[in-house]
C-alpha cells in the first residue's frame, strides 16, 4: 500500500495566492506613496508667508479667542476649512503643520479623485490623472501652503465624480451629495466660485446642442421632468445649505457683501482694460508658470483636446470635458484680478483633458512610440518640482545678491528663514507673566504669526518685545534682531537670456532685482540672557 505523504498546512498557507499585482496596481500605489510623501513630509519647513499668516491668524484667533489680536482678517470666503483649521489647532497646538495640515488632505483628497474619475477616464486615463496630479509642481505647492483655491479645486473635482455617479444612476441622496460637493467648492473661495459657474456654462451649452440635434425635444423634457423634477431641487437647496452654513461660521454670519466682495475679487471693479490687452496681461502673468512648471500636463491637454476636436474621440463627457478647459483658460486669462494660486483652476481640467487624450492614445498603436517621450516628460517634471517645492523653496537672506534662489509661486513677499529663526529666539525664555509684545505700526501677518503666544498690549513701556518696521532703534534692549523678514523676485522674461531661464529652471538661480522688507526687533531681558545680534540684509 502506497504510503501516502503528510500535508504540509504551513507551506499551504504561506504560499497560498492572495492578490496577483498588475501593473495598474503598482502604478497607483507609487502615486498613491509618493502624493502622501510629497504632501506631508518636512509640511511645516517652509515658514508662512503673508498669506498663510493671515489665515493662519484668523484661526488661532477662532481657537483661542481673545489672546491674539487677529488684525481684523475676516475672509469672506473659506468659513469651513478656517473652521476646520481652528478645531485642529484646539486638539493639536497651533503651528505651521497644523496650519496647512487641511490644505495638505486636500492635496491628497484631489488626487484620491483621479481614482475615483477612472470609471469615466478609463483604467489608463484614471493613472495618467492620478500621476499628472501627484507630479505637478503647482499642485504639490499649493498642497503644502495654506492656500484656499486647492481646496476649492479638490471639490471641484468632487461635485464632478458626484454629478457623474448622479447622471449614471439618479437618486435623491447622489443629488444631496451632489448640492453639498459644490456648496463646499463655492464657498472655498472665489475660484470655485468661478469653476462652479463655468461648469454650468459648459452644461447649458451642450443642452442647447442637444436641443438643435435631438428629435422630440419637448417629449424627452416631459419625460425626464416626470421622473427626475425633484432632483435638481435638492441639488440647489443642499448647496445653498452648505454655502450659508460655510458663510455662517464667519464673524458676522450670513452677508451679501461678502459675495459681492467675491465677484470683485473675480471680476475686478469694472474698470479694466479691453479684452484682447486683458488677456495679453494674463498670460504674462500665467504663461511662465505653464510653461516651465506645468509642461506635461500642457502637452497632454493639447493633445487630448486634439483628439476631441478632431473626432477621435465621440464622448459627451469629453466634449463636456474640453468646454470646461476652454472656458476655465479664458477666463481666468482675461479676470484683471490675478493670484499665483489662481492657476490650478486652469490646470486640472487642463490635466481632465489630457487623461482622457492619454487613455485614447493608449489604447493605439501609437503609446508604443510615445511611452518613452512621456516618461522623459515625467521624469523632467518631478526633477523641476523637487527643485522648487523642497530644494529652493524658501528664501534665504543671507545668500549673497548675485547668487539668489526662488521659485515662481514666492511672489512679493515669501517669507525669509531669518524670520521664524530670530521671532522664535525672541520670545525664547520669556516668563508667562512678561510674555507681552508691542507692534510699532502696522507689522506683516508673518511676523504676528510667530509671536502669537506674546499677549499685544497697547503702551510700548508695558511691553517685553516691540516689533517695529525698518531699521528703528531703542535703547534700554538687552537684544535686538534686525532682518529681511521678507523677500520678493518678480521675473522680467523679457529681459531674461536663455540661460538664465534654463540655470532658473534646473537649478532655481534667479536673475534681475530682488526686493527686501526688513523688521527690527528688541527684546528688554536681564543683559546677561542674551546678546545683541545684527544680520546682514
Amino acid at each position: 500500500m502506497p504510503v501516502v505523504p503528510a500535508r504540509d498546512l504551513s507551506r499551504e498557507r504561506l504560499e497560498r495566492p492572495v492578490h496577483v499585482v498588475t501593473a495598474e496596481h503598482l502604478g497607483w500605489a507609487a502615486i498613491a506613496i509618493y502624493s502622501i510623501l510629497t504632501r506631508l513630509v518636512a509640511l511645516s519647513a517652509r515658514p508662512l508667508d503673508a498669506g498663510e499668516a493671515g489665515h493662519a491668524l484668523y484661526a488661532f484667533e477662532r481657537a483661542t479667542p481673545g489672546t491674539h489680536a487677529a488684525a481684523g482678517h475676516y475672509p469672506a470666503y473659506g468659513g469651513w476649512i478656517h473652521a476646520l483649521t481652528a478645531g485642529v489647532f484646539e486638539f493639536g497646538g497651533a503651528n505651521d503643520f497644523s496650519a496647512r495640515i487641511v490644505f495638505a488632505l486636500s492635496g491628497l483628497v484631489l488626487v484620491a479623485m483621479a481614482f475615483v474619475l477612472r470609471r469615466h477616464l478609463g483604467r489608463a486615463g484614471g493613472l495618467a490623472l492620478g500621476a499628472m496630479l501627484a507630479l505637478s509642481p503647482s499642485v504639490t505647492w499649493f498642497s503644502r501652503a495654506s492656500a484656499t483655491a486647492l481646496p476649492a479645486a479638490a471639490m471641484a473635482l468632487v461635485t464632478l465624480a458626484a454629478f457623474m455617479e448622479l447622471k449614471a444612476r439618479p437618486s435623491r441622496a447622489r443629488a444631496a451629495i451632489l448640492g453639498v460637493a459644490a456648496g463646499l467648492t463655492i464657498a472655498a473661495d472665489p475660484v470655485g466660485l468661478a469653476t462652479a459657474g463655468i461648469f454650468i456654462a459648459a452644461l447649458a451649452l451642450l443642452g442647447l446642442w442637444a436641443l438643435v440635434r435631438r428629435k422630440n425635444v419637448g417629449l424627452a423634457i416631459s419625460v425626464w421632468l416626470d421622473r427626475y423634477a425633484a432632483l435638481p431641487v435638492v441639488a440647489i437647496a443642499a448647496a445653498g445649505g452648505m454655502c450659508a452654513l460655510s458663510q455662517s461660521l464667519i464673524p458676522g454670519g450670513w452677508d451679501l457683501a461678502r459675495l459681492n466682495h467675491g465677484v470683485t475679487m473675480l471680476c475686478g471693479d469694472g474698470s479694466h482694460r479691453a479684452f484682447g490687452t486683458a488677456i495679453d496681461g494674463g498670460l504674462r502673468f500665467y504663461l511662465p508658470v505653464l510653461t516651465l512648471y506645468e509642461f506635461m500636463i500642457v502637452i497632454a491637454a493639447a493633445l487630448g483636446a486634439a483628439a476631441v476636436l478632431t473626432f477621435r474621440i465621440r464622448s459627451t463627457f469629453a466634449t463636456w470635458c474640453l468646454i470646461w478647459t476652454a472656458g476655465s483658460i479664458a477666463f481666468w486669462l482675461w479676470t484683471p484680478v490675478r493670484n499665483a494660486e489662481s492657476v490650478l483652476a486652469m490646470i486640472i481640467p487642463m490635466a481632465v483633458i489630457g487623461a482622457i487624450g492619454l487613455e485614447w492614445i493608449h489604447h493605439s498603436e501609437m503609446w508604443r512610440w510615445l511611452r518613452l517621450p512621456a516618461a522623459a516628460i515625467a521624469a523632467l517634471t518631478l526633477y523641476v518640482g523637487i527643485v522648487g517645492n523642497f530644494i529652493w523653496a524658501t528664501p534665504d537672506a543671507s545668500e549673497a545678491p548675485w547668487a539668489r534662489h526662488a521659485n515662481l509661486w514666492q511672489g512679493a513677499h515669501a517669507t525669509t528663514l531669518q524670520a521664524r529663526l530670530y521671532t522664535d529666539d525672541a520670545a525664547a525664555g520669556i516668563s508667562p507673566a512678561d510674555a507681552t509684545v508691542f507692534f510699532d505700526g502696522e507689522v506683516a501677518a508673518p511676523l504676528r504669526w510667530y509671536l502669537r503666544e506674546l499677549r499685544p498690549v497697547r503702551a510700548l513701556d508695558s511691553a517685553t518685545v516691540i516689533v517695529s518696521n525698518g531699521a528703528a532703534g531703542g535703547t534700554g534692549a538687552a537684544a535686538s534682531y534686525h532682518f529681511d523678514y521678507a523677500e520678493g523676485w518678480q521675473p522680467d522674461f523679457t529681459k531674461a537670456r536663455a540661460a538664465e531661464v534654463l540655470r532658473f529652471l534646473f537649478g532655481g538661480r534667479i536673475w534681475g532685482p530682488v526686493t527686501f522688507d526688513d523688521v527690527t526687533i528688541m527684546v528688554r531681558k536681564p543683559a546677561a540672557s542674551a546678546s545683541t545680534i545684527t544680520s546682514a540684509p
